[in-house]
């Protein structure tokens, strides 16, 4: 049995807003690449079609989603073995923990910083929702490293891997950025 002293997520006014707006991001943001064509609801979240009714019918009832009917999309390892590192090292256990933990490994296999490819305004809003969720993996990230890179770093480290390299890295505009020396932990920002 795990006891918290965070206070719950539906008990705090202020809490339940920041929470509310960072799934309606996410959500706005899945909805418009659904209707891009790029696959349904539930294979852009990564989240079965049924935890994807619990998250509308806990956050959103008066909004209806569509491919609720969808089968169950596919999951790929690496996508896996990040909903298990936030589901494992995070520090909650709670229904959006486990939506987001799916939804964050999922994104995570996108091009972009992952903030952008959930939707967030910011690498900051990224950041905020994972010391809401997920504090001892935010704690985790001292260094303030980009979080796809500090994701595949903590499973590598796990399964004794030398270097270990998101899987867009190569392709990205930025990666000289990202696999520049760390940065000293001093608070600046740097894209997710």
């Amino acid at each position: 049995m795990q006891l918290s002293i965070e206070p719950s997520l539906r008990s705090v006014p202020d809490l339940r807003a920041l929470v509310r707006s960072d799934f309606a991001c996410i959500l706005a943001h899945g909805l418009r690449e659904r209707e891009a064509g790029l696959g349904t609801l539930p294979e852009r979240l990564g989240l079965v079609p049924a935890q994807l009714a619990d998250l509308n019918d806990t956050w959103f009832p008066n909004l209806t989603l569509p491919d609720l009917d969808a089968p169950e999309p596919a999951r790929l390892p690496d996508q896996e073995a990040i909903a298990l590192l936030l589901l494992w090292r995070g520090g909650h256990a709670t229904p959006e923990s486990h939506w987001l933990a799916a939804i964050i490994g999922r994104r995570a296999l996108e091009p972009r910083h992952l903030w952008e490819d959930l939707g967030l305004p910011s690498r900051l809003a990224l950041s905020e929702m994972m010391a809401r969720h997920f504090p001892r993996i935010h704690s985790a990230n001292s260094q303030n490293m980009r979080w796809k890179k500090f994701f595949y770093r903590q499973i590598c480290s796990d399964s004794d891997f030398a270097l270990c390299l998101s899987p867009s890295c190569d392709s990205c505009d930025e990666r000289d950025g990202c696999f520049a020396p760390e940065e000293s932990g001093n608070g600046a920002a740097a894209p997710a």
